[in-house]
């Protein structure tokens, strides 16, 4: 079984949206081309394993993590339909839904 490299690029692209960087952002840190960020998270390139190993040392995380199931899969489906509809929203409106389901957590 080889490696799903669509899978590889959704995780590699939710973890990279975790530490809230720009493609263009990771791409400088890695010192690799925008286009080719762009072409792994949506699985179109293949990367070396020092490329992978770098990427997952800036993102902090396994390998494990970006090879396995997709983080879409690992949620539910009430789970999966809340995060589409968060990122469907306009950034301002994200930051005030974030804002104000940490106080409710915090009420909690």
């Amino acid at each position: 079984m080889g490696v799903d490299y669509q899978i590889l690029g959704k995780n590699i692209k939710y973890y990279r949206k975790q530490k809230k960087l720009t493609q263009e952002q990771m791409a400088e840190l890695l010192d690799l081309s925008t286009g080719f960020v762009s072409q792994i998270e949506r699985g179109i390139a293949r990367l070396s394993l020092d490329t992978l190993v770098s990427i997952c040392d800036l993102l902090e995380c396994s390998a494990g993590d970006v090879i396995g199931h997709s983080h879409t899969e690992r949620f539910d489906i009430v789970s999966n339909e809340f995060l589409i509809l968060y990122e469907s929203l306009p950034k301002r409106d994200q930051r005030l839904f974030y804002h104000m389901l940490k106080a409710y957590a915090d009420h909690l």
